[in-house]
């Protein structure tokens, strides 16, 4: 079950084309892990000014795979709940998360509301999620981004029990080894609802930010391609940040005629 802390994820890393990732098995504290996520959280603009947001609104639009793009969203998450809603204009839709239900009007996109509530929310403040309560941070082998000789510093992030709709979801970090910003993380897709009968999850996917603009102090993307096994999967554009909002509770009454998600993470 989805808790108001933990955002919807649905994610999880693994591998990403010839790249082949070890799985190291996790005990206990990982200290250099906390070091490492701190200096990026630092480099991100750190953590008080971060929290210190009551809001975060972002503006974004998706590119898929054979150039067709998905319609602009104006998204508002309450910092401090994780509580959620999106304006899709263009079509006149808008879908709500209250922390405990996703509820949609005018829906006409394949994708569940409850999948998309704080999916991209959850990409682009990945530096600062990594230290949300309920999260586990292990050290891995430097690894390498196809067509980059960098060797990124790694992060395994996983969750304990009970923490968000899919709590065996991990991802691993790429971090800057220089400037310790964060340029990649490697995911697959656990949401049951989105997968064929029988699949517990999709092929691998890496994410890899491609520009970033400071807003309040803080690192946020402005870009980001994601790649499935080598091959262009899907891109997004994001602008118009603000930390500087204010959270219309208004927009947690469901309407007449709102339809709330039922879909299984």
């Amino acid at each position: 079950m989805i808790q108001s802390l933990h955002p919807v994820r649905g994610f999880a890393l693994a591998t990403l084309g010839s790249i082949v990732v070890a799985l190291p098995s996790w005990s206990g504290a990982d200290e250099a892990a906390q070091q490492l996520v701190d200096e990026m959280i630092v480099a991100h603009g750190g953590m008080a000014n971060w929290k210190a947001a009551e809001t975060a609104y972002f503006e974004d639009q998706w590119t898929y795979q054979g150039g067709q793009k998905g319609p602009l969203s104006k998204i508002t998450v309450d910092q401090r709940t994780r509580r959620a809603y999106h304006d899709y204009t263009e079509m006149d839709a808008t879908v709500v998360w209250d922390g405990e239900k996703a509820w949609s009007t005018n829906w006409a996109m394949p994708m569940p509301p409850r999948f998309l509530a704080t999916l991209n929310y959850y990409f682009l403040n990945l530096p600062w999620l990594a230290k949300d309560p309920g999260v586990r941070l292990a050290t891995e082998a430097p690894r390498r981004l196809p067509d980059d000789a960098t060797e990124y510093l790694t992060v395994r992030v996983t969750y304990e029990a009970g923490v968000g709709d899919t709590p065996d979801d991990y991802y691993v970090l790429y971090i800057d080894p220089v400037r310790k910003m964060l340029k990649a993380c490697e995911y697959i897709v656990t949401y049951q609802a989105i997968l064929p009968e029988g699949v517990e999850h999709s092929p691998p996917h890496v994410l890899i930010y491609e520009t970033f603009a400071t807003v309040n102090g803080l690192l946020v993307p402005t870009a980001f391609t994601i790649y499935e096994e080598g091959e262009f999967y899907a891109g997004c554009e994001i602008a118009n940040w603000s930390f500087d909002g204010v959270f219309d509770e208004g927009r947690m009454i469901r309407p007449e005629g709102a339809v709330v998600d039922t879909s299984q993470p």
